[in-house]
């Protein structure tokens, strides 16, 4: 590794992958770095996800080795980094994929076991790469103890550096799937009560529902934390949007589900230097490009989601930067291109932004804010939204004064 390129460990003794010290452009090594660095301080915080990167040479058989994997991942496979490809080959039981079947409506829980794995490696590597990521649950088995990681990852092609690279996380879902198990044998055991059945199903959605919920919380506030965002900011914000959003004419589960998608609107300033983030004063004209990548940062995060939280999380990541008269970021949207949700956000987070005090200004008072909404009417926001915030004055002075900024 060249001397420019910044080690995100203490000495290069303790990295134990290949691109850092290979053939490889600065570029890649640079953004590799700053992953792994990214990486490292998200695990730092405590957080429920299991980081890595992953890393393989097409024209090599795909076999994979890893830039960096979490230490959790160490104490939970027993193994160092250089040997984490080879201990988790090693003590796979099975690989399960969840696929939503239109015709008639059901979902396919697709198992393969260790011997399928082995000669469908090279087709699954393939699979990854043509799709861009991988969403699938992965049961091991170390010292005669099962455990079920959840794998989420974003795959990155480098054609010209003849590597792919594979940026993800692993959740533990051992608990959700050994009660999926045992579900499964009552419901051998039980097939005629099927009412009773239905409703132990209900309540299993609804677990998985809580623990996606609970770990989406977990990434919006390592997100908030390196922005130096406070709770009580996502809290409001959460709750100025369900007001306009229910003055917009959503339902009650629309509403709510906007409520939960609107705190990852900046998941993405996950990817963006600390040096950019965290910066004093004004940004330089090439620093504020950088900064805008988090639009496309954090949709890549939460693509591929089947949940309608998911999708909704991820069109607002997109899009809240987009302006009613087209002059946003990153894709220039006007009027109604721009989505609802992406609409109601851009407002209340303006708002509460501008209500807020930060390192670079002082809070301004709250009608000022209000008076600068509607200044903005028709040029950053749809007039009909801003219409609709003014009219829910009383109720947003409440969601103010009931959390007041700092």
């Amino acid at each position: 590794m060249t001397k420019n390129i910044s080690s995100p460990f203490g000495n290069l003794d303790q990295y134990t992958g290949r691109i850092l010290i290979g053939p490889y452009s600065h570029t890649l090594k640079n953004n590799l770095a700053s992953a792994i660095a990214h990486f490292k301080a998200l695990e730092q915080l405590g957080s429920a996800l299991i980081p890595y990167i992953a890393a393989w040479l097409p024209e090599d058989g795909g076999n994979i080795w890893y830039e960096y994997a979490g230490k959790t991942l160490h104490s939970l496979l027993g193994f160092h980094t250089t040997e984490v490809a080879e201990a988790l080959r090693d003590n796979i039981i099975t690989r399960c994929l969840y696929r939503i079947q239109k015709n008639p409506p059901a979902i396919d829980k697709i198992i393969r076991d260790k011997s399928q794995i082995e000669r469908m490696r090279p087709a699954l590597r393939r699979m990854a790469e043509r799709g861009g990521g991988v969403d699938a649950i992965y049961k091991f088995e170390v010292n005669s103890s099962p455990f079920w990681l959840k794998d989420l990852s974003r795959v990155e092609i480098h054609e010209r550096e003849g590597v792919v690279l594979s940026y993800g996380t692993l959740i533990d879902v051992t608990k959700e799937m050994q009660l999926e198990e045992s579900l499964i044998k009552v419901q051998t055991e039980l097939e005629f009560h099927k009412g009773n059945l239905e409703s132990l199903v209900e309540d299993r959605t609804r677990e998985l529902q809580k623990a996606q919920l609970d770990v989406l919380t977990r990434l919006t506030q390592a997100a908030s934390f390196r922005d130096g965002v406070t709770g009580d900011h996502i809290k409001r914000l959460s709750q100025y949007c369900a007001v306009l959003g229910s003055s917009c004419g959503l339902s009650k589960t629309a509403n709510t589900v906007l409520y939960h998608a609107v705190p990852m609107h900046d998941v993405g300033k996950l990817g963006i230097a600390d040096a950019i983030l965290q910066k004093q004063g004004p940004l330089s004209d090439d620093e504020f490009e950088i900064i805008k990548t988090h639009c496309h940062v954090g949709s890549d995060l939460l693509s591929k989601g089947k949940s309608s939280l998911l999708r909704v999380a991820q069109s607002i990541a997109l899009s809240h930067h987009e302006r009613w008269d087209g002059s946003g970021y990153p894709q220039g949207l006007t009027d109604r291109q721009i989505p609802l949700a992406s609409r109601i956000t851009s407002i209340c987070d303006v708002f509460d932004a501008l209500t807020s005090a930060r390192p670079y200004k002082k809070a301004w008072h709250f009608e000022e804010a209000v008076d600068e909404i509607r200044r903005q009417r028709n040029i950053h926001f749809d007039p009909k939204i801003v219409d609709l915030f003014v009219k829910k004055i009383p109720q947003i002075k409440k969601v103010y004064q009931d959390t007041p900024p700092v």
